[in-house]
Parts: structure tokens; C-alpha cells; sequence
């Protein structure tokens, strides 16, 4: 059985930091894979942490959630999904994509095509995802 954990900071010692707009900026980049995996996890050092190997994908972040979220629409994984059909990224970055997008709270796609995003995301994010024990 595979599992994604997603969690908030809750600890008294640290509260959540502030959600900045250059914070903003680079889940937007992101979003729109303008920037790696890699380059997220250097620019939200101490402030988001994640792990997507094996049998679980893990993500902790350190800021409440924004209002409003980094938007995400149909676009985006149309956009996601042809840059890997060209062979932009492969496909355990484009999994990686979709599995950040699920796992932080900063992303929104709440809206008419809620259900269909979601499931999209699902879909991809399961890609490279391998069972436990594996």
C-alpha cells in the first residue's frame, strides 16, 4: 500500500511562517514547470519539506494557507502533460509535479472543474509510485 502525507506545522515552539510573495512566486513557477523540483526545494528551504521516493510521498509545510491559493486550472496539467509527451520532462517529473501540486495546501483548484483536476493529478501523480515493499 502506497501514502501520501500532507501536514501543516502545529508546533507552539515555531509558529507557521508568513506566506510571502516570493513564496507566491515560486509555487507559480513551478505550477507552470518553469522551475525543477530541485529549484522549489532550494528557494522554500525551512519552509517546505518533502520527500517523493518510494512507497510514501511526504510534504511538510511551514506557512498557513494562503488566501487566495496559487490557482491551478485544466491548463496547467494540459501544459504539464504535453511538455512530457515532447519529452520536456520525463515522466517521474511529471508525476513529482502533480504530487506537489496535491500535497500543498497553497495550490487551489476549487471550482467548476474541481473533480476533473483532482482526478487528473491522481492519475499522474500515481505514475511512478511504487508499492510498499517494492
Amino acid at each position: 500500500m502506497s501514502s501520501f502525507l500532507s501536514r501543516r506545522s502545529a508546533d507552539s515552539k515555531n509558529p507557521p511562517k508568513r506566506f510571502t510573495k516570493t513564496h507566491r512566486k515560486t509555487l507559480e513557477e513551478f505550477a507552470d514547470l518553469k522551475i525543477s523540483l530541485e529549484e522549489l526545494r532550494q528557494r522554500l528551504a525551512g519552509v517546505v519539506e518533502f520527500d517523493f521516493q518510494n512507497h510514501e510521498r511526504r510534504l511538510d509545510s511551514h506557512y498557513g494557507t494562503p488566501v487566495p491559493g496559487v490557482r491551478i486550472e485544466l491548463t496547467h496539467i494540459r501544459a504539464a502533460m504535453e511538455k512530457q509527451g515532447r519529452g520536456e520532462i520525463s515522466t517521474e517529473q511529471l508525476a513529482d509535479w502533480a504530487t506537489m501540486l496535491q500535497l500543498n495546501h497553497a495550490y487551489d483548484w476549487e471550482g467548476p472543474e474541481e473533480e476533473e483536476i483532482a482526478g487528473w493529478l491522481n492519475e499522474i501523480s500515481m505514475l511512478t509510485l511504487k508499492p510498499k515493499g517494492e
